[in-house]
Order: C-alpha cells, then sequence, then structure tokens
C-alpha cells in the first residue's frame, strides 16, 4: 500500500485588522461631536471680526462654559482658546 504524500498547507491568511495595515481607526460619534465643539471654541474666536463687542473673549468663552463638563476635550481646547 503506497500512502501519498500530502502536502503540507498553508494557513489561511487573516484579513488585515486596522492597527496592523496603518489605518487609523473610525471615530465614534461622540469623538466627533467633541472635535466639533473644541473647533467651535477656536472659531469662535473670530465673532470679533464680524462686529461682536469682546466676541473674541464670549464666543469661546461661553462655548467653554456650556461644553466644558460634558466633552474633556471641548474643557482643554476651551482654555487654550481663550489663553491665546
Amino acid at each position: 500500500m503506497t500512502e501519498s504524500p500530502q502536502t503540507p498547507q498553508a494557513p489561511t491568511p487573516q484579513p488585515p485588522t486596522p492597527e496592523s495595515s496603518g489605518v487609523p481607526p473610525v471615530p465614534s460619534d461622540a469623538d466627533k461631536k467633541a472635535r466639533n465643539w473644541a473647533t467651535f471654541c477656536h472659531l469662535a474666536a473670530l465673532a470679533g471680526f464680524i462686529g461682536i463687542p469682546f466676541g473674541n473673549i464670549l464666543g469661546p468663552l461661553i462655548t467653554w462654559l456650556v461644553k466644558r463638563n460634558e466633552y474633556p476635550l471641548v474643557d482643554q481646547q476651551g482654555k487654550e482658546a481663550l489663553n491665546f
């Protein structure tokens, strides 16, 4: 009885994970909202250019005061926008 030699099978390739493929992970909806509010803190400083008195201070201040407890990123970026 002759046995046929079995050829070793290569393991099936696994699809690449985001960490191994270099693709950044997709941010969650909460991250997107936090980034949008943090961006608005910085853009609100431009309110002084459209004629609102002290808008360059009031815009970031109001945004920071309203959203600082909800999003830590807004707390950090709001402070930076006010100190700029």
